[in-house]
């Protein structure tokens, strides 16, 4: 036989022993497979492959609720976590890419319940939460780390430090009480997590304004010139709440034997120089103080509530000394 063309033989042979890029194979385990919008749940893509390359060139991404919307780009990390917000059935979504730009996908499907609880994985700890509006919020106080002196500041040492208020507490509701900078992570960045559970956050003075307008709180007292608009400081005077907050209904409903669910418990505070009290009626089993994240020069804006007996009690908000150590709520916004 002659070969007329044995260039075109060549480029033939040697084309035709080329073999076939082959797709990789997109795989993920969901661990937990089911849960609830408290739960963390973490995506394995470990058990992807390329059947004719080199694993570790594959690159992977993140659909969430399989709506092609990518919660992340392609990248080296096979591992990814998320918390849902919602409850519902979610379809999530993993695509995998190869050397060659060669790319496919696999989806597993996940069942959100909603919740009364979650965990807080770090030390385990369990907290109710109530949903206001639209968000979560912690319905009991926060209580991570480690326990110090009250006579001892809390520094920037990469350790979450507490003071603990020394009443009892049986059923621990009374959480730790900590300084706006503790409690922000040095942060100064509204909204920031600080130390707050990943997926949470600690709560705007604006997010607070929200939870009393959806309790129909729009009057909540407040004494110039330390009530902060975001704009100017109001009048020096005093405002009177409306007659929703008069003889004590705001306590009554937020108060941890109330109808909302919030479950404010009064623990009292710490001031700057270590001690545990409290101003004028302002006394533990009366009071309760939080921060919000939201700075005003030097100092941060709280929230306090106060009852004087079962009738009378009020909810207002101030400026203080970011040396204080308050209680913790966090809250997550429902997406």
């Amino acid at each position: 036989m002659k070969i007329r063309n044995s260039a075109f033989f060549l480029f033939f042979l040697v084309v035709s022993c080329i073999p076939e890029n082959l797709p990789p194979k997109a795989s993920f385990v969901c661990t937990p497979p089911n849960g609830n919008i408290g739960t963390l749940f973490d995506l394995d893509a470990d058990a992807s492959q390329d059947p004719d390359g080199i694993e570790s060139l594959l690159s992977y991404r993140w659909d969430i609720r399989d709506d092609g919307i990518w919660e992340t780009d392609f990248g080296a990390n096979k591992i990814f976590s998320w918390q849902f917000a919602t409850p519902g059935e979610y379809n999530i979504r993993l695509e995998v890419k190869d050397a060659l730009d060669v790319v496919s996908s696999y989806v597993l499907n996940v069942r959100v319940d909603s919740i009364r609880h979650f965990m807080d994985r770090r030390d385990g700890q369990v907290y109710p939460v109530v949903k206001v509006g639209s968000y979560w919020w912690m319905a009991r106080n926060l209580d991570i780390g480690i326990e110090i002196d009250p006579s001892v500041a809390m520094t920037d040492n990469g350790v979450i430090e507490k003071y603990v208020y020394p009443a009892d507490d049986p059923v621990g509701l009374n959480g730790g009480l900590y300084t706006w900078n503790e409690m922000m992570g040095r942060s100064y960045t509204p909204g920031s997590q600080g130390i707050c559970p990943d997926g949470w956050h600690v709560p705007t003075d604006a997010e607070w304004k929200d939870l009393f307008t959806v309790f129909r709180c729009a009057g909540v007292r407040h004494y110039a010139p330390y009530w902060i608009t975001g704009e100017e400081f109001l009048p020096d005077r005093k405002v009177e709440h409306d007659n929703y907050l008069a003889e004590g209904a705001i306590w009554r409903l937020l108060r941890s034997t109330g109808s909302s669910g919030f479950d404010v418990v009064p623990v009292g505070y710490c001031d700057p120089d270590g001690n545990f009290a409290d101003r004028d009626y302002h006394f533990p089993g009366h009071t309760a103080t939080f921060w919000t994240s939201t700075r005003s020069d030097e100092y941060a804006i709280r929230v306090r509530f106060y009852q004087t007996d079962d009738r009378v009690g009020d909810a207002f908000r101030l400026v203080d000394n970011r040396r204080f150590a308050f209680s913790v709520r966090c809250v997550k916004e429902i997406l």
